[in-house]
């Protein structure tokens, strides 16, 4: 399912996007990056592979683009919350899952502006005491962040790896929802 947020953007496509809305489902999926800039844009490819591979209602797939505070809503509302993005990291194509406290402290590795963002909106919703009970970010690390619509061939080839960790915190969580009945 498609938050009203986004309408279905594909990676390729420039496309508007309207303020964002909370998502309704126990687990949200939010894309970050910039479709202009490279590999800063896998975290949209990764949330566009997942949308097309898993077809689940508990489920909320949100297209976050660059948006930072805009963003507070769905943070709010997210019980649980899977962020794919650009993360920072020494070796390009190098894929990253991170958990619970560590989240934090790879949003403050600032790789890019929208990850400042996403620091600032995560301090808001703990001040606000309406933070996610889990987040956990899956992620690539970049080979370059530049203007282009291009990606490295690093961080293409580690796509099906990072589909494959985020499609597995996606099958736990669901499973858990199961169990929670």
């Amino acid at each position: 399912m498609t938050t009203p947020a986004t309408s279905r953007v594909r990676p390729d496509s420039l496309a508007y996007r309207p303020p964002f809305e909370p998502a309704v489902a126990p687990i949200t999926v939010l894309g970050v990056g910039n479709l202009i800039m490279g590999d800063d844009s896998i975290g949209l490819v990764l949330l566009e592979r997942l949308q097309e591979s898993l077809d689940d209602p508990r489920i909320a797939f949100v297209d976050g683009a660059t948006g930072g505070m805009e963003l507070l809503p769905v943070v709010q509302e997210a019980t649980r919350l899977l962020i794919l993005d650009a993360v920072a990291g020494p070796v390009p194509g190098t894929v990253v899952t991170i958990d619970g406290d560590q989240v934090p402290r790879l949003l403050a590795t600032k790789l890019s502006p929208h990850q400042v963002g996403l620091l600032d909106l995560f301090a808001a919703a703990r001040m606000l005491g309406t933070e996610p009970s889990e987040v956990t970010v899956v992620g690539i690390v970049p080979g370059h962040v530049d203007l282009t619509l291009n990606r490295t061939e690093a961080v293409t080839g580690a796509l099906d790896e990072a589909v494959e960790r985020a499609t597995a915190v996606l099958t736990d969580w669901l499973a858990a929802l199961d169990a929670e009945g």
